[in-house]
C-alpha cells in the first residue's frame, strides 16, 4: 500500500468523523490537517473513534495495523498530531509488519 492510498484512508476517516459533528466542530480534511492536540476540535474519545475507523479501513484494504498501542502513546511527538504524522506512522507500521526484525540470538 502506498502513501497516497494511506493518506486517502486517513482523509476518509476525517470525512466520516465529520458526519457526526456539528458544523462549528468540523475537522479539517486536507493532506496537511492537524488531527489532535492544541487547536483541534477533536477530543480523546473522538480520536479513538477516528483511529478505529482508520484501522478498519486499513484492514479492509489488506493492511491490518493497530494504531492505539503503548508505542504510539509514549512517543515524544504524537503520531496523531497531523495527517502527515499519522501517514508516516502507518507507513512505518506497515514496513515493520512486512519486514519483521531479526530475532535470532
Amino acid at each position: 500500500m502506498n502513501r497516497e492510498a494511506i493518506q486517502d484512508i486517513v482523509l476518509g476517516g476525517l470525512r466520516t468523523a465529520n458526519l457526526t459533528r456539528d458544523a462549528g466542530d468540523q475537522l479539517e480534511v486536507s493532506p496537511a490537517a492537524r488531527i489532535f492536540g492544541r487547536g483541534s476540535p477533536l477530543d480523546s474519545m473522538g480520536l479513538v473513534t477516528l483511529l478505529l475507523d482508520i484501522e478498519e479501513a486499513l484492514r479492509a484494504s489488506g493492511a491490518p495495523v493497530t494504531l492505539t498501542d503503548d508505542r504510539a502513546m509514549s512517543q515524544a511527538h504524537s503520531p496523531f498530531r497531523s495527517v502527515p504524522a499519522l501517514v508516516d506512522y502507518i507507513v512505518l507500521l506497515l514496513r515493520e509488519a512486512s519486514c519483521p526484525p531479526d530475532v535470532t540470538s
